[in-house]
C-alpha cells in the first residue's frame, strides 16, 4: 500500500496548493516555504502527499512516474481536467483507446498526470 507521494519543487506552497485544489486535500498545519504536506491526518483518503523544496523540480522528460486519477461516470471526468487547467495545469492531449478514455495534463511544474474517464462496459 503506498503510504505518501513526495513531490521535489522549487515552490512547495504553490505546487501544494494546486494539488490540494485539485484533490479536494486539506493543507496540514505547519506547513513552511521548504515543506508543505496534505491530508496528514488522512481526513480524505490513505495517503499523505509532500512537497518538499528543492531547487530543481526533475525534469519532465525523465520523470519516471506519473499520477493517474480516475473520477467517476458520464462526462464529470473532463470536468476534473477542466479544473487542472483553471488551476494552472497544462493539457497536453485527450486520447481514446479501445474504448479508455484520458487526458493527459501536466502539473504547474511540468509533473506528468492523467485524468481517465469511465471504465468501457
Amino acid at each position: 500500500m503506498v503510504g505518501m507521494y513526495s513531490f521535489f519543487t522549487p515552490d512547495p506552497r504553490r505546487l501544494a496548493t494546486f494539488w490540494a485544489d485539485l484533490m479536494g486535500l486539506p493543507i496540514a498545519s505547519g506547513a513552511t516555504e521548504e515543506l508543505v504536506m496534505l491530508d496528514f491526518d488522512h481526513q480524505v483518503g490513505p495517503v499523505t502527499w509532500i512537497f518538499e523544496r528543492r531547487e530543481e523540480a526533475a525534469p519532465q522528460t525523465t520523470a519516471p512516474l506519473a499520477l493517474d486519477i480516475g473520477v467517476g461516470g458520464g462526462r464529470h471526468w473532463t470536468k476534473v481536467a477542466d479544473r487542472a487547467e483553471a488551476l494552472g495545469a497544462e493539457r497536453i492531449e485527450q486520447r481514446e483507446v479501445e474504448g479508455v478514455r484520458w487526458i493527459e495534463l501536466r502539473d504547474p511544474d511540468g509533473n506528468r498526470f492523467r485524468v481517465f474517464g469511465p471504465r468501457p462496459t
